[in-house]
């Protein structure tokens, strides 16, 4: 288990400012994340925020199924690898070790960006968590929910200083094995620009 810096009383730009400048960054430059900026994307998009155990992000009567996945490539600190965060400790937990850019690249067509960025964060679905309350209506507010974290590590990166890019275009089968076999919804890509 990796603890993760804490990340209170820091503060980056405005929203207004970040949501003006968000955009789609699918070229990252050499170098590293800091163990420091790894820990603000994750609080900032899915950490626990408020008393009972609210997140940064909305989710269907709070039932949090997403599981939050990072692979790393360049981080400080860390090994390359695929970690689980674990938004109640605000920490890591290391799945596998080795670095899965090409592995990933090969199973979303073909797109660089998933080998390039020093990390690529990874939403994956925990139906099991949300199916006893809605029923069928689950796929939906896990895609929805899916969709908030998205859009919060885009405007925390860009209050960092850093691109993000989404990705929705992968093989399902291929991509879910690099993720412990669950289904995963959603990678965002996280670099230096």
């Amino acid at each position: 288990m990796v603890k993760l810096p804490e990340v209170k009383g820091v503060r980056g730009i405005p929203l207004e400012e970040a949501i003006e400048k968000r955009r789609s960054r699918r070229r990252y430059k050499g170098g590293s994340l800091s163990l420091e900026e790894l820990s603000r994307l994750l609080f900032y998009s899915y950490g626990i925020t408020g008393e009972r155990g609210f997140r940064a992000s909305p989710s269907a009567g709070a039932l949090y199924a997403i599981d939050v996945y990072v692979a790393v490539n360049n981080v400080d600190g860390l090994k390359e690898g695929i970690y689980l965060y674990m938004p109640e400790e605000h920490s890591l937990d290391v799945r596998r070790e080795g670095r899965f850019g090409i592995e990933m690249t090969e199973s979303a067509l073909g797109q660089r960006m998933l080998r390039d960025a020093q990390v690529v964060i990874a939403l994956v679905a925990v139906p099991e968590r949300m199916e006893w309350r809605y029923g069928e209506r689950t796929t939906r507010y896990i895609t929805l929910e899916a969709g908030h974290i998205a859009q919060n590590i885009y405007l925390e990166a860009t209050s960092l200083g850093l691109g993000a890019c989404a990705i929705g275009a992968f093989d399902d089968e291929s991509m879910s094995r690099i993720f412990e076999g669950r289904p995963v919804i959603y990678l965002v890509t996280v670099g230096r620009v």
